[in-house]
């Protein structure tokens, strides 16, 4: 199948790879399909695409590849939501804000996109904890060690 994208053109999708948000994203609620595209190969950066708009695309990126020891707790309601049998089955994204220079960009760590990787299954959850916050700096090589 072919889809419009905000960065790459008209590209084809195997719809077999088509992340569903049962209830959207926040703020964009009628989105209910996306599709991860790589930025470049290699690349630790990803294109979540939605498939029925064109311009709706967001950068996203592994929070651990930013920081150290990110971990939270699912809800049940998430973890039967997403039918998550197993921890190995889960992937967990962060949405960037990019800025003019990468070292301003931010990641947001305080609602994580967490993906049931046999189903396709996704949703942006808020993590219960302070220490994460919706601006958090993109320091990738400072936040490595």
């Amino acid at each position: 199948m072919n889809i419009k994208t905000a960065y790459m053109g008209e590209i084809s999708i195997n719809p077999s790879h088509i992340l569903s948000f049962e209830h959207g994203i926040p703020g964009f609620e009628d989105e209910k399909s996306f599709i991860m595209l790589p930025v470049e190969e290699n690349s630790i950066f990803q294109v979540l695409q939605s498939v029925k708009t064109e311009g709706l695309a967001f950068i996203i990126t592994s929070p651990y590849a930013v920081i150290a020891n990110y971990n939270f707790n699912l809800d049940e309601a998430t973890v039967h939501a997403l039918e998550i049998k197993d921890e190995k089955e889960v992937a967990v994204f962060g949405i960037v804000s990019l800025k003019d220079k990468l070292e301003n960009s931010t990641i947001n760590l305080k609602a994580p996109v967490v993906l049931n990787t046999v189903n396709n299954k996704a949703k942006q959850v808020i993590v219960d904890n302070d220490r994460y916050e919706i601006r958090h700096k993109l320091s990738l090589e400072s936040e490595m060690g």
